[in-house]
């Protein structure tokens, strides 16, 4: 079933949360003295073309002290291919290129209802999609400062050239420099995004990045 256009959309739950606004919280300086770390990160993102990893999101209501927590899978080829999906599978959200979809199970899952939005830069700063799904060259894309480091572990701050408000804080393991955890925070909520079980060079079909409606599917097209 196609529902007509709408606007404004109802806000997603998993990906989505990425888009929020953030002001930055880290003030930025140039430095050469992490430049080998940051030349050795670089590498390993470049060698990654696709992975597939378990997440673990906690999102903390700053305003109301409550605690919401979604584990699940997510799928990465890139550039700019992401399936997002909960471990029960009722909620599901791709990405692929601009285009992005977001399919929840309801009426005990006789009944699937889905978002759809044709062009969804159009709805907030990308900043965070883009540092797990695209091909990306930290330097000539971000301001950074590395705010801790270990032998294990390194903590990143990435803040977009482009003027957007979003600052990323990742963790990255070492010596694989596989993404660990994501960081975001706002005026009223905390979010944290964990990754385990990291797999990459995986083989990853196309139809993990598509969506292919079917009759019992209320589908909702946003433009803007």
């Amino acid at each position: 079933m196609e529902a007509q256009a709408c606007y404004p959309p109802p806000m997603p739950n998993l990906i989505f949360i990425l888009l929020i606004s953030l002001a930055p919280l880290v003030s930025f300086s140039s430095s050469s003295k992490h430049e080998s770390l940051i030349s050795e990160i670089q590498k390993a993102w470049n060698q990654t073309k696709t992975y597939q990893a378990d997440f673990e999101q906690t999102v903390l209501s700053k305003t109301l002290g409550a605690k919401e927590v979604t584990q699940g899978r997510m799928f990465v080829k890139k550039p700019l291919r992401l399936r997002w999906q909960t471990s029960d599978q009722k909620a599901v959200q791709i990405l692929s290129g601009k285009e992005f979809w977001q399919i929840k199970s309801i009426r005990r899952g006789k009944q699937t209802q889905v978002d759809h939005y044709s062009d969804i830069s159009r709805l907030g700063d990308l900043g965070a999609l883009t540092f797990l799904a695209d091909e990306i060259d930290i330097r000539k894309s971000y301001k950074y400062k590395v705010l801790t480091e270990t032998s294990s572990q390194v903590t990143l701050a990435l803040h977009s050239k482009t003027g957007g408000r979003e600052t990323i804080l990742a963790e990255i393991l070492k010596p694989s420099y596989l993404l660990a955890a994501l960081k975001l925070e706002s005026v009223d909520s905390e979010t944290r995004i964990t990754f385990k079980n990291v797999q990459t060079d995986a083989r990853l079909e196309d139809s993990l990045f598509q969506y292919q409606s079917k009759p019992q599917d209320t589908v909702h097209h946003h433009v803007r």
